[in-house]
């Protein structure tokens, strides 16, 4: 996770926005159950009548509860006294006073009237006859009926009031239909703003996880950018267009999740319990949900979580092995191994299958589960709920509140849930990114690189010697050479001696074991890679197109104008595929060149090199795919380049024929050094060379 909040560190300021913007949804969403019960119980029980006080009374009424009360005073004090006939507006209505009425000054509660108030409620419930005489023994006798009914005083109270308001002239259908209109004006106020900040959450949110998500892809992309050959060993090509591609939009969705539902979850969790805790009779049943939710999610995760990396894994091997067929395919057609192909193809994916369905079988059972405990939750809230309203202990407005509430905790446990299994998953990407961008590169630049001159020089390797990573044997040993400016030298030997790896070192895409490659005097390794690279003209063995045209594989990025491509193209003898194209350098190139000869792309990698003068020339192998007479005018040309630049050239090749003309030709044999020297030298005094020259041209021809 420290991956994650890396890359989250500089939007933290959107972040902290998207939490209290999830705060106040959280908040809106909970206060719309409160305003439900206030509708359910105020509205439509008590008629819209929230005050235990009356506001308005007739004196007739008031005289009855002051009955009840030693302290006449302190209530009358409270309330002004209005004659029959006046006029008064109360709650919006305008009333016609047929009798003496008191109004309540400041409409506060006084609590010194509450239990005469509900005295006063009982006795006329009860048709129990009220005077000065009768008064303690009927205070008694209430007081027997009251007994356990304390918290209930308020509803009675509010009950109460609808009679008294009657009496006074006031309509209980208007005072309940503003209650009702005014408490669904503000759900919807509420909800729209819940809406609101839920939207602009969401919209940052996602746009926060995209931009993190591109971010690490860059960031990806060019580590393996920076990755030497030895790297790449470490990491298969299709894992690592998984870990580009899959993995890190895994991530994403983690972050958009970590950004909604895992802050909303436990916000919308804490506030729900905290509201429920106002329910103690029945929070218990809330207690009995939670624990089988947790029990449910520890047995499950013991069985899931594992799972998750396997899948990734065999997410590689799968991609593995479709890259494998696409680029074989040809050979797999011609060798009629479709069968094998499919066979290997089945494997693989059989068993990312049934995985994949364990998991999401083992998941799916949540679904169900959350859903009994939903249900089963519901059903129990109403029945115990059910008892308590039998009792007056609790309002049908509060049971659905409570449900509300419940139901509510229960959703953000089945948020936490599908995070729980989620996230275990994506940290298997986290880790996979990790371990990429975490890789330390073998090849790196100096703290302070030397910088070269201008001028090309002598590259000289000096007992050079060099081991893949994890070989046991090397590839090259004590590899000792010269190339002086405007040299062309040339390598060759058999299969497998040690020419491709030995032009590899000059560019750095391998460092030497031991010993040390110099040019212009000055260790490669102390130079930075920028600048060596800027030195070298490199064509590879394996002709690489990209997709694109003709212009841009051959300029490559770089900025180089129409008459040095056009020179380029000309030395590598590539005019002809420019001409027999009707959009000459514009022809599309498709990716990997498959709109190509073979031909054709080895002299547009070549041209590719050609296309900016550079020092040195490095051929490895380029000219094995052009025929004799291509060969023939592509050297020409090449040493008319040279003659004029004083480029020196590395060549590696396999035909006597491209390299008989070189300024000095090194045989090779499994990695040392056998012969070196010019053609007719070495068919004096090297062996090797003498028999890779006769396997392939006559006495006439090597004279």
């Amino acid at each position: 996770m420290k991956l994650i909040f890396r890359y989250l560190k500089p939007y933290i300021l959107t972040v902290l926005a998207i939490v209290v913007l999830t705060f106040v949804q959280v908040q809106s969403e909970l206060l719309l159950p409160d305003y439900m019960s206030g509708i359910v119980t105020n509205g439509i029980q008590y008629g819209g009548i929230e005050e235990e006080t009356p506001v308005a009374l007739t004196k007739k009424d008031m005289d009855n509860i002051l009955i009840f009360t030693e302290d006449d005073n302190t209530i009358l004090s409270q309330y002004e006294l209005h004659k029959a006939n006046e006029t008064a507006i109360i709650d919006d209505q305008k009333i016609v006073f047929n009798e003496d009425v008191y109004l309540l000054k400041d409409k506060s509660e006084i609590a010194e009237m509450r239990d005469p108030l509900v005295y006063s409620y009982m006795a006329k419930q009860n048709g129990l006859a009220v005077s000065e005489e009768n008064k303690a023994e009927l205070i008694s006798q209430l007081n027997d009926k009251l007994k356990g009914l304390e918290d209930n005083y308020g509803s009675m109270a509010r009950i109460y009031n609808k009679s008294l308001y009657d009496n006074v002239g006031l309509s209980i259908t208007t005072i309940q239909n503003n209650y009702i209109l005014s408490s669904g004006l503000k759900m919807l106020g509420i909800a729209a703003i819940g809406v609101l900040v839920q939207f602009i959450s969401t919209y940052l949110a996602t746009k926060t996880a995209a931009k993190v998500a591109a971010k690490m892809r860059k960031d990806v992309f060019e580590k393996v950018e920076s990755f030497s050959s030895s790297e790449f060993s470490r990491f298969s090509t299709s894992s690592l267009i998984t870990r580009t591609g899959n993995d890190i939009t895994k991530i994403q969705q983690l972050i958009q999740m970590m950004l909604r539902m895992m802050l909303m979850s436990p916000i919308m969790g804490i506030t729900a319990v905290i509201k429920v805790t106002r329910y103690p009779n029945i929070s218990w049943l809330l207690l009995v949900a939670i624990g089988i939710m947790i029990c449910a999610m520890i047995v499950l995760a013991v069985f899931a979580v594992p799972k998750f990396e396997v899948i990734q894994k065999l997410t590689d091997r799968l991609n593995a092995i479709m890259r494998e067929f696409l680029d074989g395919m040809l050979v797999i057609r011609a060798f009629n191994s479709q069968k094998i192909e499919e066979n290997k193809f089945d494997d693989i994916n059989s068993g990312l299958k049934k995985t994949d369905l364990f998991v999401s079988s083992v998941m799916n059972i949540m679904i169900p589960v959350m859903t009994l405990v939903m249900n089963g939750l519901t059903v129990s809230i109403t029945w115990f709920a059910s008892k308590q309203i039998d009792i007056d202990a609790m309002t049908i407005g509060e049971m659905m509140a409570f449900s509300q509430y419940a139901i509510h905790v229960v959703m953000s446990f089945m948020f936490v849930t599908g995070m729980f299994f989620m996230v275990p998953r994506s940290l298997v990407s986290v880790r996979r990114i990790k371990e990429v961008l975490d890789t330390k590169n073998t090849i790196n630049d100096v703290a302070e690189p030397k910088v070269l001159p201008e001028e090309n020089g002598v590259l000289s390797f000096e007992h050079v010697s060099f081991r893949y990573p994890g070989a046991e044997e090397s590839v090259l040993e004590d590899v000792s050479f010269t190339a002086d400016p405007g040299q062309t030298v040339a390598f060759i030997g058999s299969t497998g001696s040690g020419k491709s790896t030995i032009v590899k070192l000059i560019p750095r895409l391998f460092d030497v074991s031991s010993g040390r490659i110099s040019y212009c005097g000055e260790d490669i390794r102390n130079v930075s890679q920028k600048q060596l690279h800027e030195k070298i003209g490199y064509a590879t063995q394996k002709a690489i197109l990209f997709s694109g045209d003709i212009r841009s594989n051959i300029s490559f990025g770089r900025d180089v104008a129409e008459e040095d491509i056009l020179k380029a193209v000309k030395i590598a003898q590539a005019e002809d595929i420019i001409k027999e194209k009707d959009e000459g350098l514009d022809a599309p190139i498709t990716q990997g060149g498959t709109n190509v000869s073979g031909g054709q792309k080895q002299r547009i990698s070549i041209a590719r090199a050609l296309a900016q003068d550079k020092n040195i020339y490095i051929f490895d192998d380029t000219f094995s795919a052009l025929d004799y007479e291509t060969d023939k005018r592509l050297r020409k040309a090449l040493d008319e380049l040279i003659s004029k630049t004083k480029a020196t050239v590395i060549m590696v090749a396999q035909r006597i024929s491209t390299i008989k003309n070189a300024d000095k030709i090194i045989v090779l044999d499994n990695g040392k050094v056998v012969g070196e020297g010019k053609h007719a030298d070495l068919l004096k005094n090297c062996d090797i060379y003498r028999q890779i020259a006769y396997s392939q041209l006559s006495k006439e021809e090597l004279a």
